[in-house]
């Protein structure tokens, strides 16, 4: 009779392991100077890395990301939008603008450009103005701070629609990701994002050309790297005041399609800021990269059956996949990486081929990243010996058999008192009679 050879489990996730020695011997380190960093998956935001990501930050112009996704969820791109004295003359004069008139009319799509590629603040504040129920300024950082609620950012109030440094307008390096996250599912936040330089619009006011074009040029320059570790970087938005200092959320995709989502706030410089958003993406991107742990169609193992035909054994094999992204070091994936196993052992004949008598789960830190099921490959038959033996105890415990057995017991033993009874009674008849006479 075949034995289970319950080591395969284990050898399968040793070869998936070692698998992995010679391309990163150990994991590399990576320290930045900024105040705090995050780096995460584009799809799922799984942390590949952060530093003091939950602090409260000044945000800066990477308010304006969540400016760009209220106005998606509640404008059409192509709604016209009038430039009010209020929207262009409040903002401070350090702080950048497009030189919108007032009186002038862009559409959200216009508006949108200036926004998140040159930063133009009094641009945030038309689209402010526009999209809010009441006209009021004030009523759109309400539906910010309600979608920064709906999306779950814990640590993130907005009071103004452009990152003016104010005490009760501050986010985090986390909360961050996950609003560039949720305003890249827009195909036009995205195509906006990616653009080196502004498309200068004509107006009711002025042609295109009319624009003064000393500020065109995107503000983040890490649009402009190249890195032998991602293809391209795909955004996203910069921010600077003197209490935020430089701050960048960014993003780029591998040749695998491997995006990343990072953050940096609060660097010195332009130049730190670039170089470590760049260093970050290079990290991410060398120590990590989507593994497959186990495939469909894998071979499980043996396992002997109890009442099978001549002892024949069940073959299983593996119903799923399981892929995620993981360490690139052998040493941090095998720290990483659990398994669990359930099976609906011992296995009793009959099994139907295709059959589910088990499944495996694999952990990545503690959080279930993937379960496959465990499937018989083979049929198995049961012996005639166990059929009659199963059918017996299957009438023994069936309710209206014991019923019925129960019932003739009791009056084939009332049958025997009544017979006893009647013997009795004649004996006595008997006796009478005889010593009568």
């Amino acid at each position: 009779m075949y034995r289970l050879k319950r080591m395969i489990s284990l050898i399968t996730l040793c070869v998936v392991i070692l698998s992995f020695f010679g391309t990163v011997s150990h994991a590399e380190e990576i320290e930045l100077t900024a105040k705090a960093a995050i780096l995460v998956e584009m799809e799922t935001g799984q942390v590949l890395y952060e530093k003091e990501a939950d602090m409260q930050w000044a945000p800066a112009s990477t308010t304006k990301i969540m400016t760009a996704l209220v106005a998606l969820e509640n404008a059409d791109l192509d709604t016209k939008m009038k430039a009010s004295a209020n929207a262009v003359n409040s903002i401070p004069w350090d702080y950048g603008i497009a030189g919108i008139k007032v009186g002038e009319e862009l559409t959200l799509n216009d508006l949108l450009h200036f926004v998140l590629i040159i930063s133009a603040n009094e641009a945030a504040n038309v689209i402010a103005e526009n999209v809010s129920p009441s006209g009021r300024i004030e009523d759109f950082i309400e539906l910010m701070n309600k979608e920064a609620e709906r999306l779950g950012l814990k640590n993130t109030h907005f009071t103004n629609s452009y990152g003016l440094d104010e005490d009760t307008h501050y986010s985090t390096a986390r909360d961050l990701s996950i609003m560039a996250r949720e305003a890249m599912k827009y195909p036009v936040f995205r195509e906006i994002v990616a653009k080196k330089e502004v498309p200068l619009p004509d107006t009711n006011l002025r042609t295109s050309n009319q624009w003064e074009k000393w500020h065109i040029e995107s503000t983040n320059k890490l649009l402009n790297s190249t890195s032998e570790y991602y293809d391209h970087v795909t955004g996203i938005k910069t921010g600077y005041t003197g209490k935020a200092g430089r701050c960048l959320v960014f993003s780029a995709i591998n040749s695998e399609g491997l995006e990343l989502v990072g953050v940096i706030l609060g660097t010195e410089n332009y130049d730190t800021l670039f170089r470590e958003s760049q260093e970050l993406l290079e990290y991410g991107y060398k120590n990590y990269r989507v593994q497959t742990l186990v495939s469909s169609g894998e071979y499980y193992g043996r396992y002997e059956v109890i009442d099978s035909v001549d002892n024949i054994p069940v073959d299983l094999q593996i119903v799923g996949e399981v892929s995620h992204l993981l360490p690139t070091s052998p040493e941090k994936l095998q720290e990483s990486i659990s398994v669990t196993e359930t099976l609906d052992t011992p296995f009793v004949a009959p099994i139907e081929k295709g059959q589910v008598l088990g499944s495996k789960t694999w952990y990545y830190n503690g959080e279930e990243i993937g379960t496959v099921q465990l499937v018989a490959m083979n049929d198995i038959e049961k012996t005639m010996a166990a059929k009659i033996r199963d059918k017996t105890m299957e009438l023994i415990n069936d309710k209206k058999v014991r019923l019925i057995a129960i019932s003739v017991v009791i009056i084939i033993f009332a049958f025997i008192i009544l017979r006893l009874i009647l013997k009795s009674i004649s004996r006595r008849r008997n006796y009478n009679r005889r010593y009568r006479y």
